[in-house]
């Protein structure tokens, strides 16, 4: 039920971590089209009104200074004078592009107040127009009236000035406000994107921690109880196996020999002529005898007593002067100087894999020299068995189908590299044919 609830509240965490991560996303992507809009606003409406204002008061500059410079020549009387006359060209050019803007800029609002405007800037056009002509046709005309036309002048130059002061402080500042409008309101949505991103960020990345912290927390409860339960697997296998080697060692062990004893006895009320019958004794101890060297064999086999009595490095260093008897080997051990306190199934693992490691050099090795090391580095123990035989490829070995005489030691190597992975442990096998093998064991204790 526990467990159960974990997982529920674990799922729940990654639904709120998924649904905070997808809100960020929405949130910038929302950010984004709102700049993008605004600068669609600013490229499809704003700068082109203020482009067209600009254009407007250009004009009118343009048209009023043609205007004057022409009535001024004509005035003039100058010989030359009669030159400018082509400059009403560009009066007319001007007058035109005047309203070709105006027709844009008409284009592009849609409120009220600016149609207004339009309105109003047409007829003020057309008012500095009709005045220009009239002071353009009596400076064309023969009769010289310059106090009309400084008169006509002088309207003339006040309705510039309107034209002028109307684009720049109502069209144009109309303009500006809309876009520090936009640009208000566009920086009023940034920051409350912002915002709004800051916090779902923050919360997204305290609940990733938090689940962080979970799963970690699970995990490390889960290993925890893993390595709790192969301890406990372990030591409830090796106390079998100690009161199965106790009662092989104590039972099976002496009744053979008091099986023993008595055909020793029967033997002796045997007389010398029945040497049949003493054969058959002789034969029948010699199978007792092989029997108990089994049992004893056995018996080691399932529980190493001196593992108990000696200690790790002391057991390892029996195992090795063991195996030197039965080979023609040179064996070095290097130990550490005092005895290490391990618990059992630590100490019953790595002397498994000194043991496997020397039976598997003696039976197939054919080595020269072999070297066993037990140290202790930051908290761990590290085991090597290496020697210089014949060696093998061992990623070969472990995955062709194998004979059925090479089983025992694949699954003899593969059974101590699962129990050690169990203990939080890692087990390295390095051989090459004709190097040697070289098995490393490294345990956290």
């Amino acid at each position: 039920m526990k467990v159960q609830f974990r997982e529920k509240r674990l799922l729940a965490g990654f639904g709120v971590f998924l649904v905070l991560t997808v809100s960020i996303c929405v949130m910038g992507l929302l950010q984004i089209h709102i700049l993008t809009k605004v600068l669609e606003d600013f490229e499809r409406k704003y700068l082109p009104k203020e482009r067209i204002i600009l254009g407007m008061k250009n004009e009118n500059a343009f048209y009023s200074m043609g205007v004057r410079n022409y009535v001024s020549w004509r005035i003039s009387k100058y010989l030359h004078a009669a030159s400018m006359a082509s400059d009403i060209n560009l009066i007319r050019k001007s007058s035109s592009k005047f309203k070709d803007y105006v027709s844009q800029y008409q284009m592009l609002v849609d409120s009220e107040q600016e149609k207004e405007w339009v309105g109003v800037i047409e007829k003020l056009v057309k008012d500095l127009e009709g005045t220009g002509k009239k002071i353009i046709e009596l400076a064309d005309s023969s009769v010289d009236d310059r106090e009309q036309v400084n008169k006509f002048l002088i309207s003339f130059e006040n309705k510039f000035y309107r034209i002028d002061e109307f684009l720049s402080s109502t069209l144009s500042e109309n303009n500006l406000k809309d876009i520090e409008s936009q640009l208000e309101l566009t920086y009023k949505q940034k920051n409350v994107s912002i915002s709004v991103l800051l916090v779902s960020l923050f919360f997204s990345i305290l609940l990733g921690v938090t689940i962080a912290i979970f799963v970690y927390r699970s995990l490390t409860e889960e290993r925890l109880r893993r390595e709790w339960l192969v301890r406990k697997m372990i030591r409830l296998e090796e106390e079998e196996r100690k009161n199965l080697s106790r009662q092989i060692h104590d039972q099976l062990s002496q009744d053979l020999s008091a099986l023993k004893i008595y055909l020793e006895l029967i033997e002796k009320n045997i007389s010398i002529e029945d040497s049949g019958q003493k054969e058959k004794i002789e034969k029948s101890k010699g199978i007792l005898d092989n029997l108990i060297y089994r049992g004893h064999n056995i018996s080691e086999l399932l529980r190493p007593p001196e593992l108990d009595d000696l200690g790790l490095v002391e057991s390892i260093a029996a195992l090795v002067l063991e195996h030197q008897k039965l080979t023609h080997c040179k064996y070095r051990y290097y130990k550490p100087g005092h005895d290490l306190k391990l618990a059992p199934e630590y100490s019953l693992t790595l002397y498994r894999v000194a043991q496997e490691s020397l039976t598997n050099i003696v039976k197939h090795a054919h080595a020269k020299n072999v070297t066993v090391s037990l140290q202790i580095k930051d908290h761990s123990m590290h085991l090597s068995v290496t020697d210089d035989g014949k060696g093998f490829n061992y990623h070969d070995f472990i995955t062709r189908p194998r004979r059925r005489r090479e089983d025992k030691l694949k699954l003899g190597l593969q059974g101590l590299k699962e129990r050690i992975e169990l203990l939080g442990g890692k087990l390295d096998i390095k051989s090459e044919l004709d190097q040697g093998v070289k098995i490393s064991v490294e345990l956290i204790v």
